[in-house]
């Protein structure tokens, strides 16, 4: 193979405008928040309320009357009523095997005991009928952080509103020492499904439920509305397991809090940073709207570019991965008729070897992954083909390199295949099939774990999936949190989805993917036995999840050429998700993405194609990338 007749490589694009530009968030560029002030009192009423319910504090109950005690602290001690505390029996004392030293004492669980009435040094509190509790049991906080899941809910406030009332208040929760905030927006999107308004949750309807299945005990709800045309806000405190809030509050938010933005780290919610106008994160370079068409090499609120190759032809699919062996960057690419593989080398692609079966295999290739499916740290390519003639359909399959060259590890699994990060290692080494059906093309809610062994693909078992999942245009991220990888996919509607399990949390409002250069046709039945009826199926683009502001937390990058040339960001913030769209400035439709991280910022790699026929089955295409400077 010569190079020149797979792609030129070239210098930097004179033509290219900058990347990722035209779009302002005033909340990207606000310098730090001072601590609250009286302006901002009616929130911080809110936070005061509930650390409030938290003091450290540990007593006795004296005397015990029904379902009645008496308990050794007061007001004295911080007690309020409504106060919930946790009740022990002291057993056995502990001492080390060695030294004798007492290190505690054996303590049995007994229930929760809930303040009714507070003197100066005593506190009134009353306990469920059947609980056995005696004099001399200790009934406490525990001095370690109290978890609180905080669950929004938004109804024509502006989002940049919402952001500021929000970082108000979990910051302010932070601050006390006293509780751990953790966002349930998995909570309010399911509320949302089971028909529950935020009027009846905030009442307590599907809160019990919602714990049982979130798994949470201390729940905040805040409804944000539109009161008289003024930004107002509704708390409800929850402590489980009573449906019932024991903390009622509402207020408008204040003018001075309205004007307040988040600060520039997006994804991590109330754990943000100061700006360091110098070393602007790419995510808030990229929402800033910094950029001007043109600046590409320039100035140091640009982000320059690279062209590193173009091809004479359309570039269907693309996939970017650092091979674990070598730690060097492979860039896999295919026009649906062949499949090339680069390595990125001083900001250049190096050709390594290239697979073509044109003559030998029909269909075409419609994507293409990089994945150490053997733990060798080499990788394979995994891809899928399709041809519409229903004797043929799909034929997915699997390249290894042996003596520098592919060889076909799997012909025709059967079934389409998708590699993922499961682990979050970096480098996908998971692999999922989700059976082909000749009627849907994605059978709805099913998937597989995959092993290869020899030439064979082995099950492994059932992955749980939502029953939108299609197995194209589909990521894992942690940018549900880290520890947790979310499964982030297109959905046949064409909108963005994230899924924890088999639990939908969030889906945009906004199109994703698309362009229509990429429609597969599936040919069904008519009315007579002798016609058939097309139906045309979008195999979208890879979405990129990557770390663009350095806080540990991915967010995700999506093509969204419904717009020509835009892009999607979806990150998360005090609010929850957010979905950004922004015009790259690309002339032409973005086909794929793809990402090297490691540095602040990362490097993306973009393929973007000009059209020159109706029907998009010819062009040209530009490979760009970011050069982190």
């Amino acid at each position: 193979m010569k190079r020149s007749s797979v792609a030129r490589l070239v210098a930097p694009a004179t033509l290219l405008a900058a990347i990722f530009s035209s779009v302002s968030l005033p909340w990207a560029q606000t310098p730090a928040r001072p601590a609250p002030t009286a302006s901002s009192a009616p929130l911080q009423a809110i936070v005061n309320e509930i650390v409030a319910r938290f003091p450290r504090v540990s007593g006795e109950v004296i005397e015990v009357q029904g379902t009645t005690a008496t308990l050794s602290i007061g007001k004295r001690d911080g007690v309020v009523p409504g106060l919930e505390l946790s009740l022990f029996r002291e057993g056995r004392e502990l001492r080390h095997p060695k030294s004798g030293e007492i290190l505690g004492k054996t303590e049995k669980t007994l229930g929760r005991v809930r303040v009714t009435e507070v003197a100066e040094a005593y506190a009134i509190a009353t306990f469920e009928a059947g609980m056995d509790v005696a004099p001399g049991d200790v009934a406490r906080i525990s001095a370690a952080k109290q978890h609180v899941t905080v669950v929004p809910f938004v109804a024509g406030v502006r989002d940049n509103i919402v952001e500021a009332a929000l970082s108000e208040i979990v910051e302010g929760l932070g601050r006390s020492g006293r509780l751990q905030v953790a966002m349930g927006d998995q909570v309010g999107v399911w509320a949302t499904q089971q028909g529950i308004t935020p009027e009846e949750f905030l009442e307590g309807k599907g809160v019990s439920d919602g714990a049982r299945r979130f798994k949470f005990e201390q729940l905040l709800a805040l409804h944000f509305k539109l009161v008289d045309r003024k930004p107002y806000v509704e708390a409800r405190y929850f402590a489980l397991p009573t449906a019932t809030p024991v903390l009622t509050s509402a207020t408008f938010v204040p003018p001075s809090v309205r004007s307040m933005a988040p600060r520039d780290r997006f994804s991590s919610g109330g754990d943000r940073q100061p700006v360091q106008p110098k070393q602007r994160s790419l995510l808030a370079r990229l929402l800033g709207g910094e950029l001007e068409a043109g600046s590409y090499s320039s100035g140091e609120n640009s982000i320059p570019l690279k062209e590193v190759g173009r091809f004479a032809f359309p570039i269907v699919a693309m996939d970017v991965s650092v091979a674990p062996k070598d730690q060097i960057a492979r860039v896999a690419l295919t026009d649906g008729e062949k499949i090339w593989v680069y390595r990125v080398a001083d900001r250049a692609l190096e050709p390594e070897w290239t697979y073509d079966e044109r003559f030998t295999t029909a269909g075409r290739i419609v994507s293409v992954q990089l994945a150490d499916l053997d733990g060798d740290g080499v990788f394979e390519v995994i891809a899928n083909r399709y041809h519409p003639d229903p004797q043929i359909l799909l034929t997915s399959f699997i390249l290894g390199v042996k003596d520098g060259k592919p060889v076909t590890l799997v012909k025709d699994a059967g079934q389409i295949l998708w590699a993922v990060d499961a682990a979050g290692e970096g480098v996908k080494k998971t692999l999922w099939g989700q059976p082909f059906s000749n009627e849907t093309f994605f059978k709805k809610g099913q998937a597989t774990r995959l092993t290869l062994r020899g030439d064979r693909l082995v099950n492994d078992g059932a992955v749980r999936v939502p029953n939108t999942f299609r197995a194209t245009g589909a990521t894992m991220a942690n940018i549900a949190g880290k520890g947790t990888r979310a499964l982030a996919f297109v959905d046949e509607y064409q909108r963005f989805r994230i899924a924890v399990d088999a639990q939908d949390t969030w889906r945009s409002s906004s199109q994703v993917g698309g362009g229509s250069y990429l429609k597969l046709e599936l040919l069904k039945p008519g009315t007579s036995s002798r016609v058939s009826r097309s139906e045309f199926i979008n195999f979208e683009p890879v979405p990129v999840a990557v770390d663009l502001d350095g806080d540990g937390i991915e967010e995700i990058i999506i093509p969204q050429n419904h717009i020509e040339g835009h892009i999607g960001v979806v990150f998360r913030g005090p609010a929850g998700y957010r979905f950004q769209s922004l015009n790259s400035g690309f002339e032409g439709v973005i086909t794929a993405l793809g990402a090297i991280p490691g540095d602040n910022p990362p490097t993306l790699i973009a393929a973007v194609v000009r059209f020159n026929t109706f029907l998009k089955g010819a062009g040209e295409t530009q490979i760009i990338m970011t050069t982190g400077e």
